[in-house]
């Protein structure tokens, strides 16, 4: 009866490991002596850059720089003028920080519609217990904000068609006390029109090939269920920190 016991604990400790997956062998490196603080709700208005790091195929490591808009560093002054106080971010500063091109989609007229994503086509991994920079540009100076990684890899046989809203407006759904699952972002600048573009912008992701992003910790003590989702594409169902202030104050209410 005592070995039974042994091996039903052993077959237990075995089945509550977690799952290996793409993303556990994947480093992502960036100075240790990174400084970071937890982004506070609705104080990004100032704030300029993506929260993309990767778009391409597996790599064992891969330094942390971010996609920048490529209209976020006004044009230095006319040749004679002084540059006061430093209007303008020299390209060289970012350089460790974030990509020389932006994170472009692809817009064509014949097509209509991106793909469908499901369980099936995209793998979503949230590496929740990591920390990383999320670099953003205030005031001509970069700052960082505590974040976690998010892997996505297409795991079809045929290169996928993704919205590039999504990577745009990425955010988590987060578990209400109603026991819904609401989209919540930490900002109330965002604003959705009314009217769908006729055509979407897109990117192709090909077969294995994966995009990394960072999501910022949200501030706040409490401890609730989060889920990435992206279609029908969802991620694990994991726990993270929220205040009710971040979720009572959303400019719009989505839900799963």
């Amino acid at each position: 009866m005592r070995t039974f016991s042994v091996v039903l604990i052993l077959v237990f400790l075995i089945n509550c490991k977690e799952e290996k997956t793409f993303a556990d062998d994947i480093v992502l490196s960036f100075p240790k002596d990174t400084k970071m603080t937890i982004q506070e709700f609705n104080n990004d208005s100032l704030d300029f850059g993506s929260n993309v790091i990767y778009k391409g195929i597996l790599k064992d490591s891969i330094q942390i720089k971010y996609y920048k808009d490529i209209d976020w560093i006004p044009a230095p002054p006319p040749p004679g003028l002084e540059q006061k106080n430093s209007d303008y971010l020299p390209e060289k500063s970012l350089s460790k920080f974030f990509y020389d091109k932006p994170f472009q989609g692809i817009s064509s007229e014949s097509i209509k519609h991106t793909d469908d994503l499901n369980l099936k086509n995209l793998q979503i991994v949230v590496k929740a217990n990591d920390t990383i920079p999320l670099y953003k540009i205030r005031n001509d100076n970069v700052i960082s904000f505590k974040s976690y990684p998010i892997f996505i890899k297409n795991i079809d046989s045929k290169s996928l068609k993704i919205n590039i809203d999504y990577f745009k407006y990425f955010s988590p759904f987060v578990k209400t006390n109603s026991e819904k699952l609401q989209n919540i972002k930490n900002t109330r600048y965002i604003a959705y029109g009314c009217i769908p573009p006729p055509r979407p912008t897109y990117i192709i992701l090909k077969p294995s090939e994966i995009v990394i992003l960072a999501l910022p910790f949200l501030d706040g003590k409490e401890q609730k269920e989060f889920k990435i989702k992206l279609d029908s594409a969802t991620s694990k169902i994991y726990k993270s920190s929220i205040s009710e202030e971040i979720m009572n104050n959303q400019r719009h209410e989505f839900f799963e």
